[in-house]
């Protein structure tokens, strides 16, 4: 899928060319062909980045200078088209909300249709282009987070009884009980009986020798 990262790049620019186009068309721009709506494109460019250089150097405000790498284009780009397409502010205005909307979502369904993560590389592009700080992701290695989930499934589980919530010398009372009714109890004595006398045990507890199945009478 890198491979077609360039041709969907291209396809991208050219589809939101002849979009911006048909529109400042509709909207009678004089200067409405393709050639002319890149070379509004060129020359907003060009004029954006000096200023935007301009701002870095002067060191303003961080809020004045992040309000103007958002906003100084989008004043650019409108001059631009006011200027060089020959159409009027409202004009310019609408061709420059279309054109910002339709190149984003040709971003958008370039990044998706290469197979690229889409919230990393819109970062990363904004990183690139000045508009935010480097996220922390983007100098995450990522070795490091193949290590962090080996950890995790490294991790035993550990099953608790209710043996375990019990305070130490409660365990041991328990455990010393135990061993007291193993060492008290004693094996029951039996008298051996006939199966025919076996009535005279009714309520006792008693055991029954077979033989091949059957009972058999003891002597």
């Amino acid at each position: 899928m890198e491979m077609l990262t360039i041709p969907l790049s291209i396809a991208a620019f050219v589809a939101t060319l002849w979009i911006t186009s048909f529109f400042a068309k509709q909207l009678h721009a004089k200067n409405a062909g393709l050639e002319w709506v890149a070379l509004s494109w060129l020359i907003a460019g060009i004029a954006s980045v000096a200023m935007l250089v301009g701002i870095d150097i002067l060191a303003l405000d961080k809020y004045l200078e992040v309000a103007a790498m958002y906003f100084l284009p989008l004043v650019i780009f409108t001059v631009a088209y006011k200027a060089v397409n020959k159409m009027n502010w409202a004009a310019a205005v609408t061709t420059n909300v279309i054109a910002m909307t339709v190149a984003t979502i040709a971003i958008v369904l370039t990044i998706v249709v290469s197979g690229k993560p889409l919230e990393k590389t819109l970062a990363g592009l904004a990183s690139t282009a000045g508009l935010v700080d480097k996220v922390a992701v983007d100098s995450m290695d990522v070795s490091t987070l193949d290590r962090e989930e080996s950890d995790d499934d490294d991790i035993e589980l550990v099953s608790i009884t209710d043996a375990d919530l019990l305070s130490p010398k409660v365990a041991a009372a328990l455990e010393s009980q135990k061993q007291k009714e193993k060492r008290s109890y004693k094996e029951p004595k039996f008298r051996l009986i006939s199966v025919r006398n076996a009535s005279g045990a009714v309520g006792y507890k008693i055991r029954l020798l077979q033989i091949m199945g059957k009972p058999t009478e003891v002597p």
